[in-house]
C-alpha cells in the first residue's frame, strides 16, 4: 500500500491540469451542475407546483410555484410568494409537487431558466454544495463523493457530474476522502449507470488496496467482457494499473497486442497508456514503450502509437516503426504518413537514411508530409 501511495503522489506532482476527468466520456464533461446553475442565477426558489393550466387563446402553458424556501433572492421577485412559470407542469398522481427553479432577470422581471423536481433533501444538498470553495479541491470533491450513492437520483447524478467536470489533478488531491468499499459496491451494482463506471474505477485506483486490484482484475478477466465492462474499460484499466503496476502493465500490453480484441477496446487501452505517460513520464517509460511496441504491428492502430512516440520524442523504437512501412497491413495512407512524419522528426541516422531512400521512391509523399508537419503537435521535452 505504501508503494501505491508513493506512486500516486508522483502522479499528483506531475499531472498537468486537464479540463475534465479523463475517464468520463461524451458530453457528461460539460453537464451543468446544480451548483453551477445556482452560481449563474439571480434567484433560486423552492416550492410547490400548483394550478397547471393552458391559456385557451394562445395554447401556452403555465404553472404556479408557491414559494416556500428562497435560496437566493433578487429584488425583481418583489417578495412575491407565488411565481408563475411559463410552462405546463402537470401535478397528478405520484408526480412530486416540490420544485426548484433557477431564475435570471429580464426587463426587471424574474425569468425562470431551469427547473427540477426537488425534495427537501435536494434543497439541503444544494445549500451545502453552493457554499463550497472551488479552491479547496479535497473538501469540495470529498463532499460530492459522500453523495455518489445517494438514494435521491438527482443528488447522485449531480454529484457524479461534479466529478465528470473535475480535473484529474483535483481528483487525486481529494483521494483521502474516497472510500474503496463504496466504490466497489457502485462498480458491482448493475443499477449504476454505465457511463459512471470508468470514473468510479479510476477513483478506486487512487485509494484502493491489493484487494481492490484483485476486484478490478476479476472484472477485466471476464471472457467475453460484458458490455458494461467494455464501455468502461479505460477507467477500469487505469485503476488496475495504479493499484498493481507490474501485473497491470503486463495485461495492458497483452490487450494492445491482441488483434482479436476490438478496435474500440484497444483504443481505450491506448488512451489509458497516454494518461499514465502524461502523469508519470519517465517513471513508466519502459512499460509505455512495451505497449507501443505491442501496438505497432497492428495496421489499424499503428499510426496512433507512431504519432505518440513522435510527440513524446521517444525514439527507442525507431527500428520497429520504420519496419512497418512496407507491410501490406500498413498501407493505409494515414499509417504511411504517420511513419514518414516520425522519420522526418526523428534525429537518428537510420531515420534520415529512410527519408533519403524514400525521396527517390515517392518524393510526393515525403513532400506532402513535410508540408503538413506544422499542423501536428510539437515534440514534448524528452524524458530521460
Amino acid at each position: 500500500m505504501a508503494r501505491v501511495a508513493l506512486a500516486l503522489a508522483a502522479v499528483l506532482v506531475v499531472l498537468p491540469e486537464s479540463p475534465a476527468c479523463t475517464f468520463c466520456r461524451g458530453n457528461l464533461r460539460s453537464k451543468q451542475t446544480l451548483r453551477m446553475h445556482f452560481a449563474s442565477s439571480k434567484a433560486v426558489l423552492h416550492g410547490q407546483l400548483k394550478n397547471p393550466r393552458f391559456d385557451a387563446k394562445t395554447d401556452e402553458g403555465f404553472t404556479d410555484l408557491h414559494i416556500s424556501t428562497v435560496l437566493k433572492d433578487d429584488a425583481a421577485r418583489g417578495n412575491r410568494a407565488v411565481l408563475t412559470l411559463p410552462r405546463y407542469l402537470p401535478v397528478v398522481g405520484d408526480t412530486p409537487a416540490d420544485y426548484l427553479v433557477f431564475c435570471n432577470v429580464a426587463n426587471g422581471t424574474l425569468d425562470p431558466s431551469y427547473g427540477v423536481a426537488a425534495s427537501p433533501a435536494i434543497v439541503d444538498y444544494l445549500k451545502q454544495a453552493a457554499a463550497l470553495n472551488d479552491t479547496d479541491a479535497g473538501k469540495k470533491l470529498g463532499f460530492f463523493f459522500s453523495h455518489l450513492d445517494s438514494a435521491e437520483p438527482t443528488i447522485a447524478t449531480d454529484a457524479f457530474f461534479e466529478f465528470a467536470r473535475a480535473s484529474d489533478t483535483d481528483i487525486l488531491k481529494a483521494r483521502a476522502s474516497f472510500d474503496a468499499g463504496k466504490l466497489r459496491r457502485l462498480l458491482a451494482n448493475p443499477a449504476t449507470p454505465v457511463e459512471r463506471l470508468g470514473v468510479f474505477a479510476f477513483l478506486l485506483g487512487t485509494c484502493g488496496t491489493a484487494e481492490d486490484a484483485a476486484f478490478l482484475a476479476q472484472l477485466l478477466s471476464a471472457n467475453p467482457l460484458p458490455e458494461r465492462t467494455e464501455a468502461a474499460f479505460g477507467g477500469l484499466l487505469a485503476g488496475y494499473v495504479l493499484l498493481d503496476p507490474q501485473t497491470g502493465w503486463t495485461y495492458t500490453s497483452s490487450v494492445l497486442g491482441d488483434a482479436k480484441r476490438s478496435f474500440g477496446l484497444r483504443l481505450s487501452a491506448l488512451e489509458t497508456v497516454r494518461f499514465l505517460q502524461v502523469s508519470r513520464g519517465a517513471e513508466v517509460k519502459k512499460e509505455v514503450l512495451k505497449c507501443c511496441a505491442a501496438l505497432l504491428p497492428s495496421g489499424d492502430l499503428a499510426d496512433q502509437a507512431t504519432e505518440d512516440l513522435r510527440r513524446w520524442g521517444w525514439w527507442e523504437l525507431t527500428d520497429e516503426v520504420l519496419a512497418q512501412f512496407g507491410k501490406p497491413t500498413h498501407q493505409a495512407p494515414i499509417v504511411r504518413r504517420a511513419i514518414v512524419r516520425y522519420a522526418l522528426t526523428c534525429p537518428d541516422a537510420k531515420a534520415k537514411a529512410f527519408i533519403t531512400q524514400l525521396r527517390t521512391m515517392d518524393a510526393k509523399l515525403v513532400g506532402d508530409v513535410e508540408a503538413g508537419l506544422s499542423y501536428y503537435d510539437p515534440i514534448v521535452p524528452k524524458s530521460k
